[in-house]
């Protein structure tokens, strides 16, 4: 009496089946015959075997297919999962990212130069946009407002008269 065990795809046609057979080839020539579906399954899927507790492979698979094993005996057939990599590499190759990530988080936060309104008129670049960030450091004095005022971004935009230019009328509202 031998006990087949099948995972993975062959499983859907048996999980576990004992059959009084003396060797593992005895019993797995009768499995084959007995279900087309399951030999087409068997001899398309790369697998591995093991009986009675002992991994079989290439070279000794006539002797242990063909040994009278004792009554109670276990033969486990296992398919053999292509392309997969371990979890000890999986688990590594997630450390050295998370460890290059926060390497290059500290290099750009260690090295990033913050603009101020100051850098940026010595530099004679203006910027008109109005969703930039920045605050604006040297905005002058305040004026009287005739319409209010507008934040839009980080800029004030507002209309007002200016008073300290009072021979020009026509250039007093700014």
């Amino acid at each position: 009496m031998l006990t087949f065990g099948f995972a993975g795809n062959l499983r859907r046609h048996f999980r576990q089946i004992t059959m009084n057979v003396d060797t593992p080839a005895q019993g797995l020539r009768l499995l084959l015959a007995q279900c087309p579906a399951f030999k087409r399954d068997f001899y398309n899927t790369r697998i591995r075997m093991r009986i009675d507790g002992s991994d079989v492979c290439g070279d000794n698979l006539e002797f242990h297919m063909n040994r009278h094993v004792k009554d109670g005996a276990r033969v486990l057939i296992v398919p053999v999962v292509e392309g997969s990599i371990s979890a000890v590499a999986a688990a590594w190759i997630m450390v050295a990212v998370a460890v290059a990530s926060v390497a290059y988080s500290l290099y750009m936060t260690s090295h990033m130069k913050t603009k101020t309104s100051a850098d940026q008129d010595a530099n004679s670049i203006t910027n008109n946009s109005f969703t930039s960030a920045e605050n604006r450091i040297g905005q002058g004095r305040p004026v009287p407002l005739l319409l209010g005022e507008m934040v839009v971004g980080s800029n004030v935009i507002s209309l007002g008269i200016d008073t300290t230019n009072n021979q020009d009328w026509n250039i007093s509202i700014s």
